[in-house]
């Protein structure tokens, strides 16, 4: 049985199309449209029906023939932490949830449909304490998508963060590395996640990400907003191009970016006393800019690997030109990976 993964983002929607049998996994469509502008955020009907116009014609146009469909929620709205508990048993951990989950989501439980995962049992960690992945999503946001997805015609199997999906999807590009930082860089977002073992233990979203480089850009140098993206893409973050202007520049948002993940890499180590970070996975709509690899790497002191989400995923010879996109994919890849 084949099934979609559906990554409905600001800039662009994405749809990858797997087929999971006893021979592997099998690319059997693939595509990309941009999103109408203010779409995504909106509660008219106009705008969700031509939302919905957009996947169907993206349906019809990548020859995708699945109607089942797994979707990604925009990690900026979601609530996702993980949080510790005392060692209790399922029933136990059930009621404490309730409990100890108001004082992480900042809406009324009865305004948030909210599940969780016990990550750790805690016989590995220093206090001992279970490890709880906690996800809240507002009741609005997800009848929103429920309601796009409704005239789409699709049938949604399961909805998750963005976080999440990167996570099934990056983390087999590495499976002799024990520890992976996963930082995506998106538009209006930069989501930074730690696994252990292949386990989600941290998940953060910061307020900072390609659009502000770019806003950045024009407002410095005095470009209009389609110049600025243009040198992003370009130049990015290369030091000897414009003697470093550009660069110089983005710098307080590449701050705000390295600082968040500095506290990540130091959250983790203290956590689990003597184990390190082996390698930053890069993905997002902004993941190839110039230059952005070795700075990452000189201000973290780790290695930094653009992720790689199409590993282990036979592709018919039509496709090769996605091998370059896996960052813009990588959501909807783990949307359609998901059991």
């Amino acid at each position: 049985m084949s099934i979609l993964g559906l990554d409905i983002g600001s800039h662009n929607v994405k749809l990858i199309e797997l087929l999971k049998n006893s021979n592997g996994v099998t690319l059997l469509a693939a595509g990309s449209m941009p999103t109408p502008p203010k779409t995504l955020s909106s509660n008219l009907g106009v705008d969700q029906q031509a939302l919905a116009h957009l996947i169907r014609e993206l349906i019809k146009g990548t020859g995708a023939r699945s109607t089942d469909v797994n979707i990604s929620l925009p990690e900026a709205q979601v609530f996702t932490r993980v949080i510790e508990m005392p060692s209790l048993s399922t029933r136990e951990l059930t009621s404490a949830i309730k409990w100890e989950s108001e004082q992480y989501i900042p809406l009324p439980l009865d305004q948030v449909n909210m599940d969780y995962t016990v990550l750790s049992d805690g016989k590995d960690t220093a206090n001992g304490k279970m490890k709880i992945l906690l996800v809240a999503a507002p009741k609005a946001l997800t009848e929103r998508y429920m309601q796009i997805m409704e005239l789409t015609e699709l049938t949604p199997l399961a909805a998750e963060t963005e976080i999440i999906a990167l996570s099934r999807s990056l983390v087999r590009s590495v499976p002799t590395v024990a520890n992976v930082m996963i930082l995506s860089l998106g538009a209006q977002t930069t989501d930074i996640a730690i696994l252990r073992k292949g386990i989600l233990m941290f998940t953060r979203s910061i307020a900072a990400g390609g659009d502000a480089l770019t806003r950045t850009l024009s407002e410095s140098l005095d470009f209009t907003l389609l110049q600025a993206e243009a040198y992003k893409k370009t130049y990015g973050l290369e030091r000897n191009i414009l003697e470093g202007k550009i660069v110089a520049v983005v710098k307080p948002v590449m701050d705000t970016i390295v600082s968040e993940m500095k506290r990540a890499i130091g959250f983790f180590e203290e956590t689990y006393k003597n184990e390190h970070i082996g390698v930053i996975l890069l993905t997002g709509g902004n993941a190839k800019l110039p230059g952005l690899i070795p700075y990452l790497a000189e201000h973290t002191g780790i290695e930094v690997q653009q992720g790689n989400p199409w590993v282990g995923i036979a592709k018919d010879p039509r496709f090769a030109v996605l091998n370059a996109e896996g960052p813009l994919f990588a959501v909807a890849i783990g949307l359609a990976l998901r059991e």
